[in-house]
């Protein structure tokens, strides 16, 4: 996103019965690419729901987890599922330079903080989805 880019509209997942159907009334059949960058199973299960038919599934968020989608929404709704490891090694120092110069503010990215000792319940806050990015102080 570019700087001063904000959302036309946002969905609140715990305020409606099915963000898909939410994201279709808003889009008139369903997101053309839908990326699922947190890693939790429910989430790219949902994320995959909301694509419409020939669009694109792209999940950047890892978990070890096994998800559930239906084989057969793949084929016959032409959707492409791929994964991304995110950011290049390349593309790291121009990030980097984003942030330094004020275009990114990693500040408003940061949910939680957490004390060493507290490292487990961090991990539960984001296995949980709870957290957008959390920080462990020593």
């Amino acid at each position: 996103m570019g700087v001063g880019v904000r959302a036309a509209k946002t969905i609140d997942a715990s305020k409606v019965e099915r963000v898909d159907k939410e994201i279709k009334k808003l889009t008139g059949g369903g997101a053309d690419i839908a990326m699922e960058v947190i890693g939790n199973p429910r989430t790219i299960e949902q994320a995959f729901e909301c694509v419409r038919i020939g669009g694109r599934l792209c999940v950047v968020g890892y978990t070890h987890e096994a998800i559930s989608i239906v084989a057969g929404k793949i084929m016959f709704k032409e959707i492409e599922v791929v994964g991304s490891l995110g950011c290049r090694p390349v593309d790291y120092v121009p990030l980097i330079r984003m942030v330094e110069q004020g275009k990114i503010d990693i500040k408003r990215q940061v949910t939680h903080r957490f004390p060493l000792e507290e490292i487990n319940t961090a991990f539960d806050v984001m296995k949980e989805g709870m957290s957008l990015r959390s920080i462990v102080i020593p």
